[in-house]
């Protein structure tokens, strides 16, 4: 429900501040006096664009904000995904600079317009003679057949199965379309398969071969190294260095008795020549062991020169990639062989879903056609107290080949202001006057059932007077007991239901032409009224006339 409404510097508002109740408001005032302007100011905290040009002249910055009870629209999990603080009192403001720049906020919060916009179709449905145009869309005609038909439960289990049906379908056609593709290639995918199969692979093995190639390669070199070193320490011949080391420690002995730092160097020697021994048996033990093998190197380098050669062909720089890729083709097989399964067993869970989704989808249908027949009888009772006394509603149904977010149902209705011709699509023959009375009478049904956010009707009763007038703002009113209203009229028959009366002027201000709004009390109301029915100069007739009309 909109609560207030303020407005700074946009158009010819300077400054004003609405607060709006609930029920029915009607708004009145001269043409050019400024209605237009509040309409295009909710308009632009409910997300539309803006124009520099709507900034009042001589100013720097309009400011629009509006305040709205949200605590019945269930709108928690809207602020939660947007990430925006809940409040029951929901703030919006929509800040236009002169630098053509805009800011919104939603409760202090900067949003963007997409959001502004989505949260604005939850709070206002503004509804004038050109917004008619949506009574010709399918999804609205739906949605008020299962408003009436009290589909709103199966239409959700139905929602919740065509969402599972349209998931597994797309897995399905995913599926089979990797399995033909992976066939088509399975000849080809088995070639390169078997290579690197073949090949053995084994992780880090390539550097353990070019490590042994690097020493087979230089095995002389290494054997002759190795044998000198063990030769020097340890072979037969004197002069050794094991033997400089007995010598060294044998004359430090001899004095180790009487000189204390002998003793400590011979025992350190002598660690040392027991290390040396030791160093030599390895280098000899090495040496024995260290042989020549062409063998050997032919095959490293065989086996390096097939790595090599599968790492260029499979565009890759490393063994452990052409693995991977291995892992990936083996993989790609394994598909063409498991799809077959996998398809047989997701057929068979979308032919399960597929008879539960057509049970709620005849469920629909059923209930939409038992509803047609009321919904018809009270529509052409309604349009008839609006003035198309001969008017003739009906809706056609025609069975989709296919499931669809709304069931299998296509939806049209039918109209005909003439009884003598036969109804036929009503974006087609309704003129815009009659689309617009039509619309009313719909709203007003929806009300009874649907939770609907703040209507505005913007002037839909142009071209109506007298009685039909009367029955147009009674129709308000009586939408009005459900939800909030508020209308723009130029009819003194309607702006009489009003539960609350504003009226919006113009005046001078500092030399400028300004717009305002304020309410009016009984009086006033009547003498507004009064001046509606009569112009300019008010007769007591046209008084007594106003009087009735509020009394009434």
């Amino acid at each position: 429900m909109l609560l207030q409404l303020k407005i700074s510097n946009y158009a010819l508002i300077r400054e004003t501040v609405i607060n709006f109740k609930d029920n029915l408001t009607v708004i009145t005032g001269e043409t050019g006096a400024g209605k237009s302007i509040l309409l295009g100011a909710l308009s632009l905290v409910t997300g539309s664009r803006a124009e520099v040009s709507v900034i009042k002249k001589g100013e720097k910055k309009s400011v629009v904000e509006a305040q709205f009870d949200i605590s019945n629209y269930s709108l928690q999990p809207f602020f939660e995904e947007n990430d925006l603080d809940y409040e029951d009192i929901t703030t919006i403001r929509r800040e236009i600079l002169d630098t053509g720049k805009s800011r919104s906020f939603i409760n202090d919060t900067p949003v963007g317009l997409n959001v502004l916009k989505d949260l604005g179709n939850f709070l206002i449905d503004i509804h004038s003679q050109h917004k008619t145009l949506e009574i010709g869309k399918e999804n609205f005609q739906i949605s008020v057949l299962d408003s009436v038909s009290n589909n709103k439960t199966v239409l959700e289990e139905y929602r919740d199965l065509y969402l599972k049906f349209k998931k597994k379908t797309s897995e399905l056609q995913q599926l089979e379309q990797q399995a033909l593709q992976a066939k088509k290639e399975s000849e080809y995918l088995h070639f390169r398969y078997d290579e690197l199969f073949k090949a053995n692979l084994q992780e880090g093995e390539q550097k353990d071969l070019e490590d042994e190639l690097e020493i087979l390669t230089h095995n002389e070199d290494i054997k002759i190294s190795i044998s000198q070193s063990s030769d020097l320490i340890i072979s037969a011949e004197e002069g050794t260095v094991l033997e400089k080391l007995k010598e060294s420690k044998s004359e430090l002995d001899k004095i180790s008795a009487y000189y204390p730092p002998a003793l400590d160097l011979s025992s350190r020697l002598d660690s040392v020549y027991i290390e040396l021994q030791d160093i030599g048996r390895e280098l000899y033990s090495l040496n024995e062991n260290t042989e020549y093998s062409p063998e050997r190197l032919d095959f490293v380098n065989s086996r390096l020169s097939l790595l090599y050669n599968l790492q260029k062909k499979f565009l890759v720089s490393s063994v452990d990639e052409l693995i991977k890729e291995r892992d990936s083709l083996k993989s790609k097989l394994d598909l063409v062989e498991e799809s077959s399964d996998k398809i047989d067993t997701l057929k068979k869970e979308l032919s399960h879903i597929k008879v539960d989704l057509s049970k709620k989808a005849e469920l629909l249908t059923s209930n939409r056609k038992n509803s047609v027949k009321g919904l018809k009888t009270e529509i052409e009772s309604l349009i008839s107290s609006l003035g198309i006394k001969d008017g003739v509603f009906d809706v056609e149904f025609k069975p989709l080949t296919e499931f669809s977010s709304n069931g299998k149902d296509q939806i049209k209705f039918l109209f005909s202001a003439n009884k003598n011709l036969p109804p036929n699509d009503l974006s087609k023959t309704a003129s815009g006057g009659e689309l617009s009375r039509l619309m009313l009478c719909l709203k007003y049904i929806l009300s009874r059932s649907e939770k609907l956010p703040t209507i505005i009707f913007d002037e839909i009763d142009t071209g109506i007077s007298g009685d039909v007038a009367g029955k147009t703002g009674l129709m308000f009113k009586k939408i009005a007991g459900f939800m909030q209203v508020i209308c723009i009229t130029h009819l003194p028959q309607v702006a009489s239901f009003g539960s609350h009366h504003f009226k919006v002027y113009k005046h001078e201000e500092n030399s400028a032409i300004v717009s305002d709004i304020r309410e009016l009390q009984y009086e006033e109301r009547v003498t507004e009224i009064a001046a509606m029915l009569s112009g300019e100069k008010i007769t007591n007739a046209a008084i007594e006339n106003a009087r009735e009309l509020l009394n009434n």
